[in-house]
Order: structure tokens, then C-alpha cells, then sequence
């Protein structure tokens, strides 16, 4: 037996990691693929699965590029294909201006890079060197995002959405606090001898309408959160079904068979004490509080559909609005 192979015959025989250097790359393994397209928000992604390298040049040979690009506004979250690189690093091709095509890639430490093609096929070196381990930054620019977070724009998001209490408690906690003061101050000012009649009348006034005020607004908390615990909410902007009901078993909706959505709640306020009523043509409704999800966060789930405003000071939830 001649001298190397005797070498690599002992790696062979000790296990040594060095023996991955001597085997040819021929075969790179499968990375997670996933689309996204042009009403999808930042996270969403469909058909993630994972794809050899061979699979993913014909997704993206296959992908409607064109169609994709009515009304484009070039950002990290686009119509693209996303790998996912087995150390936490992404590759994404997604539409450029001027019908080109750009490269992201952003590394594990939050660094983007970009390259700009004509074609999509002249991205396919750049993918086959992504799958097959070789991939550099040679031919990218880099670019500066320091206050940035654009692992949102690559990672899969859950939209799942329940309760949250904490931010409405806090606002409600100093609007309820400020009251008391008010109320109590208000009560001083009344017990004082030196007071004429029509000032202790006024004081009086507005003692009772900060308690009423305290109080209405305690009692809608109570409401909401008697409505929103154990529900939750799955909704996402690109997917037209969305389900929400029972934490356990929540119903299935499709945004296509929505006739109105109105928002109740004043322009000021705490968005958790907000609520928003969804109609469906065959008379069904789902009436979905702020502690769930805030009505202006919750209109962007619904791109092309208008929602009807209506300014209501204490919007309470009906007992049975949520029920089929």
C-alpha cells in the first residue's frame, strides 16, 4: 500500500475530522426554502420547506416574477425566494428596480449585503455557492443598517395573537390614580369653611365625574378582558384565511367573505380598550378587542379593505358579538 493511502486509511481508522476536507463536495445538503410575495408583511413566508440546490434554481426559474412586481416598493420584504443557511445566515433574491433583481444576504450577526442582478438566472453561481458551502462576500457591497433589525425580514414569524394586558393596565392605572387625586383633592377643597357655595358645587361636579370616570373606565376593562381570555387570533396579511375564537379550537375565516369592518374607539385612548367588529356576508360576526390586537395593527391584516371609523368614547364589547 502506497504512503497516502496508508494516511488516509489511519484517518479512516481513528475517525478523524480531517477526513471531510479530503471528501469532494458533491452533494450539498438541503436548505430551508421559503416565498414570499407582494402583499406579505415582514416575516411572512409560504411554501417553507427544505429544497435541494438543483429544487431551489428551478423555484426560482418557476416563480412569477413579473406578476409579482404591480405595485412594488423595494424593501427587505418583497417578492423573493429566502434561504436559510445552516449557520443562521440568509440568502434572498427578491425584485429590484428597473425590472432587476437584487441578492440580500444577511450574515449571523445581523450584516447586510447586496448585489444587484439582470436576470435571475445570473444569480444561480451565487445560489449553487450558498448551498455548497463555498459562499463569499466577493462581488456584494455592504451596508450600513446600524439601528436596524433586519432579521425580521428573513426569519418566520408567528402571527399568533392572544391577550396582553400589561401597556393597557399601565394607562389605566394612571388615568384611574389621576382621578382618585382629583377626586380626593376635590373633597378637601369642599370640607373647607372658606369655600363660597358655587365653587364647592363645582368641586362637587367634577369630584363625581372623575369617580364616574375611574369607574367607567375599570368597567371596560373588565369587559375586554372578559371577551379576549382564552381567545386567540392567527391572522396574517398575505393568507386570506384567518381563524379566531376558543384557544383550543378558534374558527376559520376567509377575509373574502367579509362584507364591513367597522372600528369603534376614539382618536385618543389606549388602543387595548379598542375594538374592532368584523361582518361576514352570511351574517356572522367576530367582534375582536384591542388586547388582542390593536384596530390600527389589525387594519394592515386586511390590505384593499375599508374599515368604517366610528368615534366612540368607551367602546365596550357586546356579550355575544364573538359567538356564532
Amino acid at each position: 500500500m502506497r504512503q497516502s493511502e496508508m494516511n488516509i486509511a489511519s484517518i479512516f481508522a481513528a475517525g478523524d475530522g480531517r477526513l471531510l476536507n479530503l471528501l469532494p463536495k458533491k452533494f450539498p445538503v438541503p436548505l430551508c426554502t421559503k416565498l414570499q410575495l407582494n402583499d406579505f408583511e415582514p416575516g411572512e413566508f409560504a411554501d417553507e420547506k427544505q429544497r435541494t440546490c438543483e429544487e431551489t434554481v428551478k423555484l426560482i426559474a418557476d416563480f412569477p416574477w413579473q406578476q409579482q412586481r404591480e405595485h412594488l416598493s423595494v424593501g427587505l420584504t418583497n417578492p423573493s425566494i429566502t434561504i436559510e443557511g445552516p449557520s443562521g445566515d440568509f440568502l434572498k433574491l427578491a425584485t429590484y428596480y428597473h425590472n432587476k433583481f437584487i441578492l440580500y444576504y444577511l450574515d449571523g450577526k445581523q450584516h447586510l449585503y447586496t448585489r444587484s442582478f439582470v436576470n435571475p438566472e445570473d444569480s444561480y453561481p451565487v445560489v449553487r455557492s450558498f448551498f455548497n458551502g463555498e459562499f463569499t462576500t466577493l462581488g456584494f457591497q455592504s451596508q450600513l443598517t446600524p439601528f436596524a433589525n433586519n432579521r425580521v425580514h428573513f426569519t418566520t414569524k408567528s402571527f399568533t395573537y392572544t391577550m396582553q394586558t400589561r401597556s393597557t393596565l399601565a394607562l389605566l392605572s394612571f388615568a384611574v390614580l389621576y382621578c382618585c387625586i382629583v377626586s380626593v383633592a376635590a373633597v378637601l377643597v369642599i370640607s373647607s369653611p372658606y369655600n363660597p357655595m358655587a365653587a364647592k358645587l363645582a368641586l362637587i361636579f367634577m369630584g363625581l365625574l372623575c369617580m364616574s370616570l375611574g369607574i367607567t373606565l375599570i368597567a371596560q376593562f373588565v369587559n375586554h378582558y372578559r371577551s379576549s381570555n382564552g381567545r386567540i387570533l392567527i391572522i396574517a396579511r398575505g393568507n386570506p384565511i384567518f381563524y379566531f375564537g376558543d384557544i383550543d379550537r378558534p374558527d376559520a375565516y376567509n377575509k373574502k367573505d367579509i362584507q364591513e369592518i367597522t372600528r369603534y374607539g376614539a382618536s385618543r385612548g389606549a388602543e387595548g380598550l379598542k375594538r374592532t367588529e368584523i361582518i361576514f356576508k352570511d351574517g356572522r360576526s367576530v367582534d375582536i378587542s384591542g388586547l388582542i390586537l390593536a384596530p390600527y395593527r389589525l387594519q394592515a391584516k386586511f390590505p384593499g379593505l375599508l374599515f368604517n371609523n366610528r368615534q366612540v368614547s368607551f367602546p365596550f364589547l357586546p356579550s355575544a358579538a364573538s359567538q356564532d
